[in-house]
């Protein structure tokens, strides 16, 4: 979940069934093979960034936390761990929320993840 892939009627329906919402890697993955960057490339959300002094990617988190959404972001680098959580002693407006709800939606879906192997183990009953 993150602002383009905004994820409305799977939160609708967990938040009726008291069921805590998880966002995993909301800012995408970039640097890996089926990595793209579009959530950081968004040209809203880098606009907003400036008007806020702050990074694209603390604007996508913030709005992930604003949801009412948990989130686990990756990284390896302590300044971008640090800035992660430089979160929460701010808020976006309701215009930048509204500009943020109407942004396209699209998953993350690559064809190579059909692809490749998986860990999926299957079992075969030698009867058959």
């Amino acid at each position: 979940m993150n602002p383009l892939w905004q994820q409305k009627e799977l939160r609708q329906f967990c938040k009726s069934n008291n069921i805590v919402v998880t966002a995993h890697s909301p800012l995408g993955s970039k640097g890996t093979k089926q990595g793209e960057n579009r959530i950081l490339d968004c040209d809203l959300l880098k606009e907003i960034a400036k008007n806020k002094g702050k990074t694209t990617a603390q604007v996508s988190l913030r709005w992930v936390y604003e949801q009412g959404v948990s989130l686990v972001t990756k990284s390896f680098n302590k300044d971008r761990m640090k800035e992660n959580l430089d979160i929460f002693d701010w808020s976006l407006s309701s215009e930048e929320l509204s500009k943020i709800d109407m942004l396209p939606q699209r998953k993350g879906l690559f064809l190579n993840t059909f692809m490749e192997a998986h860990d999926l183990v299957l079992e075969i009953d030698a009867e058959i």
